[in-house]
């Protein structure tokens, strides 16, 4: 094939040119396509191609299934190497970005022609069909260098089993598969196959490859038993490539009476993808008239597309674990490494001479750039009498309070009751649930729950059981754990009736006033003659609206006015929002207390489990630890062994190293002044044990072991230190009140060099990037970057304002970020300084830092303190900063914000109030009131919350999430 597929489509369409290729249902009605009609629409297109002069690199389609796809990819091939389709819906500009296109043709139907991609207009259009194609030449401003030169297309994982990796495919990797099931599939070119599979799946391919080179029909049609299986069974399909999670969600009426009745013209069904955990609903659900041949795919996208074949004899296959992975495909080999010699298990590993893919956005060296010829899945498998069994994946294997607990080994017990129709078994980290979704047109939750008991040991018993209309799937029709999992963290329970909405501002009353009372005694009354605030009735109105949004929305400006009384505001929040006509409606479709449904687009329409706690959050002080005077510093944590430690100086002098979890002391430094600056620990040649730094008001600093606070060395020199220092190649930097830089010597304390940056103080952090420049603001409103090599400042700029904020990085350091006092931040580049973004939205002066949280490729989410008692944050997309929200707290917030987990922050005001808020919207879920002020910056390990207080402690805080 020396221009890849276009010679395979020009060589079927001179062999079958009357044969209809592409077959289309439209509202009852067919249309069909030949192959020689076809071919003239390829020449057409790949002409249009060489007027623009595209005649290497890589082409991107973005499209969905329709009647030209095979015309089009020909054409691909023709003029360049590579094609990748993209998915319209996906994020095109960062794939863009990525890949690094030499063209990109969008193909639209005309009615919903849209003429730009990326603010640019198509370097030229043409209509073939319905359909119009917009090509845009990105040739001037493209390189890519990491694809090889070949004929081949890029594909994309689903990223259901770990990130989402590009693959490039030669065709001589793909071609061997499509060889061997023509002969295996017996596929001629009589039939009819179903175009099912989205085009970003990889085995879209094989479906188009199998219907090109034996001359056989592509069918285009919605996924419905009726269209796929007409009367007339001239356009009926003979071969169906699928996920079994995809083929599980039609009824068991539609595949007995459709699908695999007797007159089902479907000659194979061919699932894979993802396990198969459904044998015994197949066996009940197959006539045994029948002739419809199953089988069982097995491969990964980076050995594109399948690896091994196994034909399924229901008769002598039981039950799923039965399901062996079957014979190897051409020029491929499956060994099982086993984890132990006298082990039948071991993980799946596949082998190739031929058949290599390139993963193109995991480079990281030369060895990891060359194509794959050895391809860890991930997957484990067992051997039994020579026959390979899929048993899971090495990430299904969870702990459970001690215990190893395999998911797919639950997913297998419950798929062996009767009525189930799919499942998930997911694990939710926190607060450490076992979640099970299933679908079921019959079974309820409890009945379920009865069966697993009596068939799993209570270390496999679910928490939740939440029933399913049809579980959700991925762009490529597998069912994500990691989806269910983030559907099940964002949903609260909604109240059923209106006096359970009633119970349950009741309920948030007394906790938030801390009185008991009943709702007769207080109907008449105001929120603020109740002992309430402005402060506690945000409050509780943000912990509202984690149960009933809008409810907790509604009522908080009615609460604050003081002229409405309780039971106005109840009954005003009932009328305008219809809360009892829409109760109604939900409890008319309610079937169990742990039961859920999921409509088209995946939401939760309800769910009726409820949390045990009143509130959200949960905060037990673990211990305190008295250093003697105020904690303003911020506290470190350092990990040795198995050990955990936390290490803070405090304004009496002492800079302790504590046990994290015990609280008990590990030792002390003593120093004449007062530390507010944070200790900087590390353990890096030549350092031979963990080691910290820190600097006190006098100029003192000192080094010390971590483990035993053995003081190293100790010098003075002669300027006062708050900032926080570095490390890199053997040498401490430290700023000082005078301006410069100290470079010290780690062994010694010797200090090698003074650096002066600016004449005012230098109060932040200092923070080492690429381990080559370290970043700082001063008091004087100078920015700065020192290359550590040459010692020498690389760059400098002045800012209308002094910098108290440490600088942050983002973008793997390719960015820095500066928050000035008055309220601005600027963005520049690490290397040369050159200014990138500002933002200017801040309505009060920033003492916090800033953190910096990746949301996906591109984008970065930024959080910071304020004191104008709010904590804001900004968006960064395309390089624009853009203001997501801000929320008002009780008091100036000079701390940094921190991440409690992948949805919460915690945030520190002056006053002592920890506040939890939800990382997406802002909402304050949970508040903690420490004993006195704090500026001191959490620490988070785990479930441990490690912060300074003004009432001289450092304090551990154990906290249990509730949601």
């Amino acid at each position: 094939m020396k221009r890849g597929y276009y010679d395979v489509f020009v060589r079927t369409c001179a062999i079958y040119p009357s044969n209809i290729a592409i077959r289309q249902y439209n509202n009852g009605y067919y249309s069909t396509y030949t192959y020689s009609e076809l071919y003239g629409i390829c020449e057409y297109i790949s002409q249009n191609l060489q007027q623009l002069n595209c005649t290497k690199g890589i082409v991107g389609l973005i499209s969905e299934r329709n009647i030209i796809v095979p015309c089009v990819i020909a054409a691909a091939h023709k003029s360049c190497t590579t094609f990748m389709f993209l998915d319209p819906s996906q994020d095109l500009e960062s794939i863009i970005n990525e890949i690094k296109f030499n063209f990109i043709i969008s193909i639209k139907t005309t009615e919903n022609d849209s003429n730009t991609l990326l603010n640019r207009r198509p370097d030229k259009s043409i209509v073939v069909f319905n359909l119009t194609l917009h090509i845009f030449n990105f040739q001037l401003s493209s390189t890519n260098s990491q694809y090889g030169p070949e004929y081949s297309f890029i594909a994309m994982t689903s990223g259901s089993t770990g990130d989402p990796k590009h693959i490039q495919v030669p065709i001589q990797c793909i071609q061997p598969n499509v060889d061997d099931l023509t002969k295996l599939f017996d596929i001629t070119q009589e039939d009819v196959i179903y175009f099912s599979t989205p085009l970003t799946f990889d085995p879209s391919m094989i479906e188009i490859l199998l219907t090109c080179i034996n001359g056989a029909s592509l069918l285009i049609a919605p996924e419905k038993p009726d269209i796929l299986f007409p009367g007339n069974t001239q356009n009926a399909i003979t071969f169906w490539q699928t996920t079994p999670s995809k083929f599980f969600q039609f009824s068991n009426a539609d595949i007995r009476n459709k699908i695999f009745s007797p007159q089902s013209t479907l000659k194979v069904l061919a699932l894979g993808g993802e396990p198969l955990n459904g044998i015994i609903r197949l066996k009940e659900l197959k006539h045994v008239q029948n002739k419809t041949k199953l089988f069982m795919l097995y491969g990964v996208t980076e050995m594109s597309c399948w690896a091994s074949v196994a034909e399924l004899d229901l008769n002598k296959i039981i039950s799923d674990l039965e399901v062996p992975l079957g014979n190897c495909l051409s020029e491929t080999d499956i060994i099982v490494e086993r984890f132990k010699e006298t082990s039948d298990t071991g993980k799946i590993v596949l082998m190739s001479k031929t058949r290599k893919c390139v993963v193109l956005n995991k480079c990281t060296g030369t060895e990891e750039q060359s194509s794959l010829k050895f391809v860890d899945t991930g997957d484990i498998g067992e051997i039994r009498n020579g026959t390979i069994y899929y048993r899971g994946r090495r990430d299904d294997i969870i702990k459970r309070f001690g215990h190893k607990v395999n998911l797919q080994h639950i997913e297998i017990v419950i798929m062996q009751c009767p009525r189930v129709k799919t499942c998930s078994c997911v694990w939710v980290p926190k607060p450490f649930l076992l979640v099970v979704y299933f679908s079921s047109e019959s079974l309820t939750s409890q009945e379920l729950s009865d069966f697993l008991k009596c068939k799993l040991d209570d270390k496999h018993w679910p928490d939740k059981i939440i029933r399913v209309d049809n579980l959700p799937t991925n762009s490529h029709g597998k069912i994500s754990r990691q989806m269910l999992a983030q559907m099940f963290e964002k949903v609260q329970p909604l109240p059923q009736s209106v006096s359970s909405l009633k119970v349950l501002l009741l309920k948030e009353l007394k906790v938030s006033l801390n009185k008991t009372f009943i709702y007769d005694e207080i109907k008449d009354k105001d929120f603020f003659s109740l002992g309430g605030t402005s402060f506690l009735a945000i409050s509780m109105c943000n912990k509202l609206s984690l149960t009933c949004p809008e409810f907790g929305k509604f009522i908080l400006p009615y609460l604050l006015t003081q002229k409405s009384t309780i039971d106005q505001v109840m009954q005003t929040a009932l009328k305008e929002l219809h809360m009892e006509n829409k109760t109604k409606k939900r409890l008319k479709r309610t079937r169990s207390t742990s039961e859920s449904h999921f409509s088209a687009s995946h939401s939760i329409k309800k769910i009726m489990e409820t949390s045990s706690s009143s509130n959200p959050v949960d905060f037990i002080v673990a211990w305190s630890f008295d250093t003697g005077k105020c904690v303003d510093a911020s506290p470190t944590l350092f990990q040795h062994g198995y050990k955990l430690y936390v290490t803070v100086g405090s304004h009496s002098g002492k800079i302790v190293v504590v046990d994290a979890i015990s609280g008990l002391m590990q030792g002390l430094i003593k120093v004449k002044s007062r530390v507010e600056a944070s200790v900087y620990c590390c353990n890096e040649a030549p350092l031979t044990a963990p080691c910290g730094i820190v600097g006190a008001h006098d100029g003192t600093i000192v080094c010390f072991k971590l483990e035993n606070c053995v003081e190293i060395w100790r010098i003075n020199i002669g300027f006062m230190i708050k900032s926080k220092a570095t490390f890199c190649k053997g040498q401490f930097y430290v700023a000082a009140y005078d301006g410069s830089i100290r470079c010290i010597d780690a062994m010694t304390g010797k200090i090698i060099l003074t650096i002066n940056v600016a004449d005012q103080a230098i109060s932040a952090d200092l923070v080492l990037a690429k381990k080559e420049f370290i970043l700082l603001g001063t008091l004087s409103g100078v920015c700065a970057s020192t290359h550590i090599e040459t010692k020498i400042i690389a760059w400098r700029g002045t800012l209308s304002s002094p910098v108290f904020a440490a600088p942050v990085l983002y973008d793997n350091d390719k960015y820095v970020i500066f928050a000035e006092v008055n309220g601005e931040i600027h963005c520049r580049t690490v290397e040369k300084g050159i200014k990138i973004w500002k933002y200017q939205g801040a309505k009060g002066n920033i003492f916090s830092s800033l953190f910096v949280k990746e949301i996906d490729k591109l984008r970065w989410q930024i959080i910071f303190g304020c004191h104008d008692n709010k904590v804001y944050c900004i968006n960064i997309k395309n390089f624009q900063p853009n203001l997501n929200w801000k929320t008002q707290l009780s008091s100036p917030v000079y701390s940094t914000p921190c991440s409690l987990s992948d949805k919460l922050i915690i945030a520190a005001s002056n006053n002592g109030i920890l506040s939890v808020l939800e990382a997406e919207t802002g909402i304050v879920i949970a508040d903690y009131q420490l004993p006195n002020e704090t500026f001191s910056t959490p620490a988070v390990y785990g479930d441990y919350i490690f912060i300074g207080c003004r009432n001289d402690n450092l304090y551990a805080i154990k906290y249990v999430l509730n949601l």
